[in-house]
Parts: structure tokens; sequence; C-alpha cells
């Protein structure tokens, strides 16, 4: 986990607290047979989507709209709202409105009982491009970050032989249903992984490219397949459930990586096994006991087998030292930590360092068994199913 359990919980629950502010403030305007007169009233430019709660296309692009409605919070004469037809059916049914969701644009001065229907694609720039053309206004949209590598043949051919990186490659064609539903949850597994300097998480539009057909086998879309680090090192397709928790796993089986689904790194960041048995007896010795193992640990780090394990096997041996003349160093050096990150002042790449060290604290806590169980009830999650659109 990114520190602790308690640690994960309370960016958990900052997490939740953010979301829930967006959706609070998330500039839809509900709409309801009591104020519906109001606000569609001739008055202003109004988008409506009438949906149900229970429909997998509404929930789609609901985010989308959100980010419509955001992206038109500056012009006061158009208006982004939403109807739940499905609680207010008579509204649906004075519209004509068949099946979900479905959107109707009101114009400004135009007649209220005969709306303009929209029949486009439901992504954001076809929604901000039909209002741009209909209002005059253009929407002030804020691009999201990417961390996915867009890849072309060229790209492709030096990015996925390079034997210091693991990548994955998702295959896609821009008309594959399936691909577009895993865009979104593609997005986040690149944003979990973005600072692993070893790990590539990249996409390739193979729709019409012949090149990439002759050289890999794609019998539909999206396939999704792993070249890891490594000379030598075979291809390996995903066959998994698109979930972002599975997903997670296979690259964290394959990359040597060791994230949550949320990003953070997991318990056993930082670990390794025989200082972990060290520092579990330190904690009941006495102290010439542990005069004696504080020699063993050291000597333990002595054999760490590479740059990133020997940082850290170091840091079993200062804990020691620190507890040797101090009982309770560990404690309070993990609610120090546990300070800093409440303040939120770090970027991600000192949490990833915050964690490490955290996750070294809780052997000599005797928390980690705790952790470890809470992250595997988390990885043990449902994920979605896995369908392919056939080429």
């Amino acid at each position: 986990m990114l520190f602790n359990v308690k640690f994960a919980t309370v960016a958990a629950v900052a997490a939740f607290a953010s979301v829930a502010l967006a959706a609070a403030g998330s500039g839809v305007v509900d709409l309801t047979p009591k104020n519906f007169k109001k606000v569609v009233d001739g008055s202003k430019d109004v988008l409506v989507k009438f949906y149900a709660p229970w429909c997998g296309h509404c929930k789609t692009m609901a985010e989308d709209y959100v980010k419509l409605a955001n992206g038109y919070s500056h012009a006061d004469g158009v208006v982004i709202a939403e109807v739940n037809a499905d609680d207010h059916r008579d509204l649906g049914t004075k519209f004509g409105v068949e099946g979900f969701p479905t959107l109707k644009f009101f114009p400004k001065d135009g007649d209220v009982d005969k709306p303009e229907d929209f029949s486009g694609s439901r992504d954001l720039d076809s929604l901000a491009n039909f209002v741009r053309d209909k209002t005059g206004i253009a929407a002030r949209i804020k691009k999201a970050v990417s961390h996915v590598t867009v890849l072309d043949y060229e790209r492709f051919k030096k990015v996925s032989t390079d034997e210091s990186k693991f990548v994955l490659v998702k295959f896609y064609a821009p008309w594959c249903g399936h691909c577009k539903t895993l865009a979104p949850i593609y997005a986040q597994l690149a944003e979990v992984f973005q600072n692993d300097e070893h790990v590539v998480i990249a996409d390739y539009d193979a729709n019409d490219d012949a090149k990439i057909k002759s050289e890999i086998d794609i019998q539909g879309f999206p396939t999704l397949i792993a070249f890891p680090a490594g000379k030598d090192a075979k291809k390996i397709e995903f066959d998994g459930t698109r979930g972002l928790a599975d997903l997670v796993a296979f690259v964290n089986e394959h990359a040597g990586t060791q994230r949550t689904a949320e990003g953070f790194l997991d318990q056993s960041a930082g670990r390794l096994e025989a200082l972990d048995a060290i520092a579990r007896k330190y904690i009941a010795a006495s102290k010439a006991q542990r005069t004696k193992l504080i020699a063993k640990a050291k000597a333990a780090a002595d054999k760490a087998k590479d740059t990133t394990q020997a940082k850290f096997a170091q840091y079993y041996v200062k804990v020691m030292e620190k507890m040797n003349s101090a009982s309770d160093f560990a404690s309070k050096e993990a609610e120090r930590l546990s300070n800093i990150v409440k303040s939120g002042a770090m970027n991600a790449s000192k949490l990833d360092g915050f964690t490490l060290r955290q996750n070294v604290l809780n052997v000599f806590l005797g928390k980690s068994e705790e952790a470890k169980q809470q992250e595997e009830e988390a990885a043990a999650k449902d994920s979605a199913d896995r369908p392919k659109d056939e080429l």
C-alpha cells in the first residue's frame, strides 16, 4: 500500500471527498417537473439529456456530460441540463423520449415544445461541437493529461524492443465499442504506473494498419499485448477481464511493480524477506540481542542485489539503530510521516518514498500482516467482463 492501511484510508477518504465535491459542482442542471418550465423558457439555449439511472449508455457518457457543463460555466446564455426520465416519465413522454439517453436542444427564442434532436456521437468533442454550432459559443474544456503513450508503427518498433522497459500495448479501432469502454480504464492504468519509469502503457490504432497486422496476431479489438523487459523476453497477451484491478495485477506480475489500483505502492514495496525476519526478532529481543541482530541486519543489507534494495535494506538497519537508543522511534516516525502525508504537501514521487519507508516501519510496528490482508481483500473484488468486438 501507499503507506500503511491507516494512511491509505486517509488518501481514500480525501479522494472520495474530492469526487463528491466534483459531483456537487458538476454544472449540470437537474430538471424536474417543478423547474423545467422556468429553465426551458426560450430565454436561453438549453441542451437536455433525458436519462435513466440504470442505463449503461447513460453511465458511459455521464463524465463527458459533466465536463461539457463545466466547459460552459462561463456562458450565461447556455444551459447544460438533464432529466431523470425514469423518475419523471411525463417529461420524457411529452418530448417523445423512447430510449436512453436522448438529447434534445431547446434553442433560445425557439418553440420550447419542439426541440431539436441530437443524433451525433455522445463523446465530449462531438457534444461540444454541437453546442458550439448551435449557440456560437465555444466550450472552455480543460483536456486531461494522459499518461498513455500513443504509438504508430515506427514508434512501436522502437518502444516494444526496449529491453529496459515493460510495455503494454492496447491495439484498438476507433469504431470499436469495447475499445471506447476500455479507454477511461486504460487511462487510469497509465496514471497508476506514471511514476514507474520502466513501465510504458501505450495504445495503437491498428484499424487500418497492415504493417502491424502482419506482425501481431490481432483477432479482435481491443487486443492487449505485453512486451516484457529483458533480452529475448516473449510477448504476453492479456486475457483477463478488463477491470482496473486485473490490469494492475497483470502489470505487477510481469513488470515487477508493486502498485494498487489506486496508484499507491503496496505493502510489500521496499521490503526484503530476510530483513523482515530479523526485524520481527528485533522487536522482542533484549538490548544485548538487538546489538547482534543489528550486525546481522548489516550483513544481510550488504547482500542486497540491486541499488533499490540496498537503499531500503539500509533503512532497516537505520530503524534498528534508532530504536536501540529510542524504543519508540518507529511509532513516532510513522506518526511524523502520517502528518506530512495528511498535509498533502508532496508530489506523487515523494509520496512513493514515504510509502517505502512506511512499509519498513510497519514491520517493526507489527502492522504488515493486517495491511496484506486488506490489500488481498481489495484485490479480490469483481472486475468487468471481457467481451471482444470481432474484426
